[in-house]
């Protein structure tokens, strides 16, 4: 698997201060008088924060990405006009991966990986499968397949990473 580099300091600085906000555990509303229906619920966007990790081929097209130092809780924020940041635990996070009509298993969300590497932050995009979180051991484990063929060999250990987990159309778990 192979990745780009990222040259976008002020997406990264967002990343940051969104994983900052790691220890919230409010929703907090832009709008608060905004009536909302389940048919307009707001798209959720999830940010996973790791110190560590390791990308392991299975096989020609799959991948398992192995997180370490996993925070307990998993950020989610959604677009405008509701601009709601929130957090879930990350157990919850990944045991609601394939429930509901329009969950997860349904349909794969892509993600970014990014990863701070010395004096360089390199990121690729993914789709995500099967998660599996040991709270114990702040483990969080994917199967992964790469969307993007792109320019730097990731196949192995890394330092400190940010997972960004689009929705897509669909709702996904925590929302």
């Amino acid at each position: 698997m192979k990745i780009n580099n990222l040259s976008s300091i002020s997406f990264l600085s967002t990343l940051s201060i969104l994983v900052a906000f790691t220890s919230l555990t409010i929703s907090v509303y832009a709008q608060e008088d905004r009536n909302t229906t389940d048919s307009e619920m707001p798209k959720f966007f999830a940010i996973q924060h790791a110190t560590s990790g390791k990308i392991s081929e299975i096989n020609e097209t799959t991948y398992s990405l192995e997180l370490n130092d996993v925070s307990d809780k998993t950020i989610l924020f959604s677009d405008r006009p509701d601009r709601i940041v929130k957090t879930e635990s990350t157990t919850n996070f990944t045991d609601n991966w394939s429930t509901g009509a329009d969950s997860f298993a349904v349909d794969t969300p892509n993600a970014v990986l990014v990863v701070e590497e010395s004096e360089r932050q390199d990121n690729t995009i993914i789709e995500l499968f099967n998660p599996t979180y040991d709270s114990n051991k702040k483990t969080l484990k994917y199967n992964v397949i790469p969307d993007n063929v792109t320019s730097i060999d990731l196949v192995g250990e890394f330092g400190q990473a940010t997972l960004l987990i689009d929705p897509g159309g669909q709702s996904g778990p925590g929302t």
